[in-house]
């Protein structure tokens, strides 16, 4: 500018000393950038020498000297500057041209993960249709380009989403703003619980085996084996008062005075001097059980009055010597039976004063050692005081509880002492856990050991329990929940396997898998195929988690039958990975970063893959960035997307723009224009 300045005084100076007429007016104007990406801006600066006034594109006067910074470019621009002097007119323009498509590397998949509900309600009666209607058009606005909708009923869509008289309007009114915002929906379903859902008898179930029971009265129980039965009106009994917040209460009961007392979690413990202070984080019941059957039914139960306890309460059965689950709910005081039938609520606290049965149902599975624990693992949220009081603490052996029944999975009924073997429909049928005898078969005083399957439900943290895969009916199910899903999404050429968390499978007889990963993979590639034979162009997509050995695919997970591993050898080759693999941060971190070891697995099988890089965190977008460039300089390709993903209060989605502009800061030639 200071350039331009010096020549406007020579010339003004060359005019004074030659007398000739003034010249017409000289007009520099530039851009910088002149290229630049989509959705930014440049400056425009321009100089008239000789000028009487200026005007332009943008402005109908201008100053003889300035700049501009005009709105953000959606398009290649021109601009013009016209200047007057010297009873002439010029004019100059400049062109900002937007920077080329990615062509190499890109992000060509800029996606959002949504779950809801968006069945019931008509559309802004429905609080997810909304939530999802503004998501679609701020995604829009901040350059995303998809979101995979996980929005069918548990993500059928073909189970109480399809009897609603608002699903169908919704969701042509959510297809049609996406359509106009030109953001692509992608469908998720799949998910192994649906088969279940729609026929129960196709749930998993773990094996009891060899319950004793005894005839009485035409009638056949269970002989009832306690393992607990106490009502700790003189003291604690056999159990460990666990943590400092814990102990015997000689006032207060449910049936009489005596119970346990658990003191809310607050505050810290004392230290010696000098030491690091620690907070009190667990107040809970213990009591270690050994030389137990494995494959054995138990049910527990206790009463509870609680008085301001505002500290999450749970019960865990873990294996010993393991962190291994037998019962770990979904619901942190599980649900509960009445009757040999779930109840319709899951367990609950009563208010202060009132006493509330607590029941569940676990099975020893393998394991003949166990720890029960009832309590508390964290504090309160706000420190306040509370108290709970646990009575009449009760763990017997339970008879035919939740039996699964179908092909393959029978009802065991034999004599102990002779061995003979009985019939169901002629010697017995099976009741409400209890066995009936037919016409006398079996005298009264009879000892039998009966076997069964146990419905997992309730048992893992799981929705509820999915469905066997071996039965012809899993892939029949599957197959019209994706003919139906394709009916709704018609022009869609993308489906999301919602494989994820799958905690409990393999225990079907009929499998006869070599492992729970060989199960998982021949479920895997016979879900694909018929996808595929639905629908022969369709894209699929699958989380990366129950095939990954860096995650769930290890030899010990959850209520799984078997090692996961080899769980991968199932992914078709033109099947997309979206990795979500997060550190764990409970433990040192490896000496390679998970993320960086689950993409080069992905990688070394020659799979595509797409990041789900938020999990509701800022920094662990930067942790996934760091990880993809270091993967990348090891070698790893064929990452060309990311998925914002989030599981807070169903949908954390106020970070969106911050993860874009991180994004597009750390891998700007990565995003397209």
């Amino acid at each position: 500018m200071r350039q331009l300045a010096f020549s406007r005084i020579a010339v003004l100076m060359g005019t004074c000393l030659t007398g000739l007429a003034i010249a017409a007016p000289t007009v520099h104007l530039s851009a910088s950038p002149e290229v630049v990406a989509k959705g930014t801006s440049t400056s425009i600066a321009w100089d008239a020498l000789g000028a009487e006034s200026c005007a332009s594109s943008w402005a109908p006067s201008l100053p003889l000297t300035g700049s501009y910074t005009p709105p953000a470019l959606q398009a290649a621009t021109s601009y013009t500057v016209t200047c007057q002097g010297g009873g002439a007119s010029v004019s100059q323009q400049v062109t900002v041209q937007l920077a080329p498509a990615c062509v190499t590397n890109c992000f060509t998949k800029r996606w959002i993960y949504f779950y809801g509900g968006i069945a019931w309600g008509k559309k802004t009666a429905n609080a997810d249709f909304n939530k999802l209607s503004a998501l679609i058009v701020n995604a829009a606005a901040l350059g995303y380009n998809g979101i995979v909708v996980n929005i069918g009923g548990e993500d059928s869509y073909i189970s109480d989403s399809r009897d609603s008289p608002d699903f169908a309007g919704n969701l042509a009114a959510i297809k049609q703003l996406a359509l106009d915002k030109g953001i692509e929906l992608i469908p998720m379903g799949g998910h192994p619980q649906i088969p279940a859902q729609l026929q129960p008898e196709l749930a998993e179930a773990v094996p009891v085996v060899d319950t004793p029971f005894v005839v009485a009265n035409g009638v056949a129980r269970v002989a009832t084996h306690w393992l607990a039965n106490d009502n700790f009106a003189a003291g604690k009994s056999d159990w460990d008062l666990w943590d400092l917040n814990i102990q015997h209460d000689p006032t207060e009961g449910h049936n009489g005075p005596g119970s346990l007392k658990l003191v809310q979690p607050n505050g810290f413990d004392p230290v010696p001097k000098g030491a690091q202070p620690k907070r009190h984080e667990q107040t809970r019941l213990h009591r270690r059980f050994v030389n137990l059957q494995p494959f054995t039914s138990y049910r527990a139960s206790f009463w509870i009055m609680v008085k301001n306890y505002k500290a999450p309460l749970k019960v865990q059965v873990l294996a010993d010597t393991t962190t291994i689950p037998l019962y770990d709910s979904l619901y942190p005081l599980g649900w509960g039976s009445s009757n040999g039938a779930w109840n319709a609520k899951p367990n609950a606290l009563g208010e202060y004063g009132e006493w509330k049965n607590i029941t569940i149902d676990f099975n020893t599975r393998e394991f003949g050692n166990i720890n029960f624990y009832v309590g508390a693992w964290s504090n309160a949220k706000n420190d306040e005081p509370g108290e709970a009081w646990i009575d009449d603490m009760q763990i017997r052996e339970t008879g035919l509880a939740h039996p699964v029944v179908r092909n393959h999975l029978e009802v065991s009924v034999r004599s102990k002492t002779t061995g003979t073997v009985y019939k169901e429909g002629l010697d017995f049928t099976v009741a409400n856990e209890s066995l009936n005898i037919l016409n006398g078969r079996i005298p009264d005083g009879s000892q039998l050991l009966v076997s069964w399957y146990q419905q997992a439900k309730n048992m893992m943290p799981v929705w509820t329990a999915p469905a066997s895969a071996c039965p012809p009916e899993y892939m029949a199910w599957q197959r019209t929940g994706y003919e139906k899903i394709k009916a709704l999404y018609p022009t869609s050429q993308k489906f999301f396997i919602n494989y994820d968390e799958w905690r409990i499978m393999n225990w079907d007889p009929s499998c006869q898998y070599a492992s729970a990963g060989a199960y998982l993979a021949g479920t895997m590639t016979a879900m694909q195929a018929m996808l595929k034979q639905v629908n022969p162009g369709v894209e699929l997509y699958v989380w990366n988690d129950m095939f990954d050995p860096n995650m769930n695919a290890i030899d010990k997970y959850f209520m799984v039958n078997g090692s996961l591993l080899g769980a991968a050898d199932g992914i078709h080759p033109n099947t997309v990975i979206v990795n979500w693999t997060q550190r764990n941060v409970y433990v040192d971190p490896p000496p390679i970063p998970l993320q960086q070891s689950s993409l080069k697995f992905f990688h070394d099988r020659n799979l595509k893959q797409v990041i789900a890089l938020y999990y509701d965190d800022l920094p662990l977008t930067d942790e996934w960035l760091d990880n993809l460039d270091a993967a990348e300089a090891d070698g790893v390709t064929g990452v060309d997307g990311f998925m914002y993903t989030t599981w807070v209060d169903n949908g954390k989605y106020e970070d969106l723009a911050a993860v874009a502009s991180k994004i597009k800061a750390r891998a700007k030639a990565r995003w397209p224009q």
